[in-house]
């Protein structure tokens, strides 16, 4: 007994085959091509269309990555340059934000903003400090780690001796 013969035998005892040949001559070639239309449309959906969005996914993200490659290798050289321009001139060997967080702490001002800029600028908001105590801590940033003020706005805060401050420093 074939393969074959033993899967129709099968097919053949179930209720949906009865069902199936129950039904009229003519109504057969309609019920079993509207069987294939919705097997045809689940294996679209379900196998067929996610494996072809993966694939049109994976292949724009090797496109991004190639593209991206292709700007680091062509502007590779600059970067290098800027670097070592940086490295030399010193500007690259400190970084502000570590340097006027460990001052304020040091200090006792509790900085309630603290934001890097795109140029390297830090932007400091302080509220509700003693005016006293931003001035000498200014002083020593500029003094001890030529930190400069490029631009303040000072505000006077509701208690005397206290302030609000808004600073830029390079």
């Amino acid at each position: 007994m074939s393969l074959f013969y033993r899967m129709t035998q099968q097919v053949q005892g179930t209720a949906a085959w009865r069902w199936y040949a129950g039904r009229e001559p003519h109504e057969r070639p309609i019920i079993a091509g509207l069987l294939f239309l919705i097997v045809a449309a689940v294996f679209w959906v379900a196998i067929w269309k996610p494996i072809s969005d993966w694939r049109l996914l994976e292949a724009n993200r090797y496109e991004n990555a190639q593209r991206t490659w292709e700007w680091m290798q062509a502007n590779e050289s600059a970067a290098r340059s800027q670097a070592q321009q940086a490295g030399s001139s010193g500007a690259g060997e400190r970084s502000l934000m570590p340097l006027v967080t460990r001052e304020a702490n040091a200090s006792g001002i509790r900085l309630n903003r603290l934001q890097p800029e795109s140029d390297g600028a830090v932007s400091v908001v302080l509220q509700a400090q003693p005016f006293n105590t931003v001035v000498e801590w200014l002083d020593r940033l500029q003094k001890t780690h030529s930190i400069e003020v490029e631009r303040i706005s000072v505000d006077a805060e509701g208690q005397p001796g206290l302030v609000n401050v808004q600073i830029r420093l390079i």
